[in-house]
C-alpha cells in the first residue's frame, strides 16, 4: 500500500502547525536564529558552490545543537563556507574579531591614551559599479594615510588602527564606505585634532576627485575623539557595527542612508524579490575577494586571551549549558529545505516557555539517530502519522 503523498512544504509564515500544536512564532527568535533562516536564503540565490551547501553537512553525521549563555541557538557539527557574506559564518567571525578589540582596546584605552572614529564615504549615484566604488575607497585610503599623510598621524602618536567596510543600498543605489578606529598614546588636544582632520580632508577630497571625477560633499569625512572611562565599550560599540554592517543582535535593522537597506535586509528580500536577488549576486561579485577589516600589526595580538583567562574559559564551557539535541543529518537537511529551521531553533531556544511545543522536535531528534530511510520531509511538524522505515 502506498502512503499518500503529502503536500510540498510552504513558507514558515504560511505553514500550518495547528495538526500537532506547533504555531509559528512571529518574529523569529534570537538572531542566531533569524541568521540560520538567512543562510537557507542565501543557499537559493547564491552563485557561490561552497555556500550553496554550507552548514547542511556533518562530518559526522550528527548535527549538535545547544544554548550558549545568552539563551541563543548554537548550531556545531556542519561544514560552513567561512564567506564573509554569509550570515552565519561572518557572524562568527566577527563574533570573534570583537572579542579581540575588547580586550585590545581596554589596554590601549587604560592610562593617558585616546580612540579617534573615522567615517569616510565617497560620492555615489544609481547605476554605479559596485567594484568601481570600492577602487575609489581604496585608493582614497592610501593617498590620506601613506607617505606624508600617514607620518602626521604618527607624528600625533598614532599606535594601532583598525579599518572595516560597511555597506548600504539605498535610493542613490550602492554606498559602500569605511569605518576606522586610530588608538593614539596621548589625549588629542583640539588644536592637534583639527589639523588632523584639515590634512585628512584635503587628501580624501582630492583622491576621490581624481579617481572618480566628483567632488566630495561635507559630509564625505567625519571625526569624533573619543576619550574616557568608557571609551573602551565605544570603540567595541564602534567597531562592532563597522565589522557586520550592522550590530550583531541588531540583525534586521534600518540601514542608515535615506531609504537604505543592509546587506542581509537585501539577501532576505532575495527569495521573494528578482530585483534584491539581482542585487545580491552584484554583491557577490563586487565583494569578490575584498578585506572587510584591517588592523595594524600588532593589534588583534593585543587582544589575545592570557594562559588564565583561557583556563577559567574552558572551566566555564564546561560547567555551561551541555548539547542538549543531537539529530541526524538527514533530518537537518529536510527541516532547512522545508523552510522551517527558524521555527526550529526558535523553538529550542523557548523550550521551557512552551516544553509541549518543543517536545515534537525532541521526539523527531531522538528517532532520527536510530530511524534509517526514513522520507524525514513527510513528518515534520504539521503531519499526524510517526515515521516508518521504508521499505528498500
Amino acid at each position: 500500500m502506498v502512503a499518500q503523498l503529502t503536500q510540498p512544504a510552504e513558507s514558515p509564515d504560511r505553514s500550518s502547525f495547528r495538526k500537532r500544536g506547533i504555531n509559528q512564532p512571529t518574529p523569529l527568535g534570537s538572531a542566531a536564529a533569524r541568521r540560520w533562516e538567512l543562510l537557507r536564503v542565501a543557499r537559493q540565490v547564491t552563485t557561490r558552490k561552497s555556500m550553496r551547501t554550507c552548514g547542511l553537512f556533518a562530518a559526522d553525521g550528527v548535527v549538535k545543537v545547544k544554548r550558549n549563555e545568552r539563551g541563543h541557538a548554537s548550531v556545531s557539527g556542519v561544514h560552513t563556507c567561512g564567506s564573509k557574506l554569509c550570515p552565519v559564518c561572518q557572524s562568527r567571525d566577527a563574533a570573534a574579531q570583537l572579542s579581540k578589540l575588547e580586550r585590545a582596546a581596554s589596554k590601549l584605552m587604560d592610562g593617558a591614551g585616546c580612540a579617534v572614529f573615522v567615517t569616510l564615504t565617497l560620492p555615489h549615484q544609481h547605476g554605479d559599479d559596485l567594484g568601481e566604488l570600492l577602487d575609489h575607497l581604496q585608493a582614497g585610503w592610501n593617498a590620506s594615510f601613506s607617505g606624508r599623510g600617514g607620518k602626521l598621524w604618527n607624528d600625533a602618536g598614532r599606535m594601532h588602527y583598525l579599518r572595516s567596510l560597511d555597506y548600504t543600498n539605498g535610493q542613490n543605489g550602492h554606498h559602500p564606505h569605511y569605518h576606522a578606529v586610530f588608538f593614539f598614546s596621548k589625549v588629542l588636544s583640539t588644536d592637534d585634532l583639527y589639523w588632523l582632520e584639515l590634512d585628512l580632508r584635503t587628501r580624501w577630497n582630492r583622491s576621490i576627485k581624481r579617481s572618480s571625477g566628483r567632488d566630495c560633499a561635507v559630509q564625505a569625512v567625519k571625526v569624533d575623539l573619543v576619550t574616557g572611562d568608557d571609551g573602551a565599550q565605544k570603540v567595541v560599540r564602534y567597531a562592532g557595527k563597522a565589522l557586520t554592517g550592522v550590530m550583531l543582535e541588531a540583525l534586521w535593522s534600518q540601514g542608515k542612508t535615506l531609504g537604505g537597506r543592509t546587506i542581509w535586509e537585501v539577501l532576505a528580500g532575495a527569495e521573494t524579490r528578482t530585483r534584491d536577488e539581482l542585487l545580491w549576486k552584484e554583491l557577490e561579485a563586487g565583494f569578490y575577494k575584498r578585506r572587510w577589516l584591517v588592523t595594524s600589526r600588532g593589534l588583534l595580538d593585543l587582544g589575545e586571551e592570557e594562559e588564565d583567562e583561557l583556563e577559567a574559559q574552558e572551566d566555564d564551557e564546561l560547567e555551561a549549558d551541555p548539547t542538549i539535541l543531537e539529530l541526524s543529518q538527514a533530518l537537518w537537511v529536510a527541516i532547512n529545505r522545508a523552510r522551517l529551521v527558524g521555527v526550529f531553533l526558535t523553538h529550542f531556544e523557548t523550550r521551557e516557555q512552551n516544553p509541549k511545543r518543543f517536545e515534537v522536535w525532541n521526539e523527531l531528534c531522538a528517532m532520527s539517530l536510530v530511524a534509517h530511510d526514513v522520507k524525514w520531509a513527510d513528518w515534520l511538524p504539521g503531519s499526524h502519522r510517526l515515521p516508518e522505515p521504508q521499505e528498500s
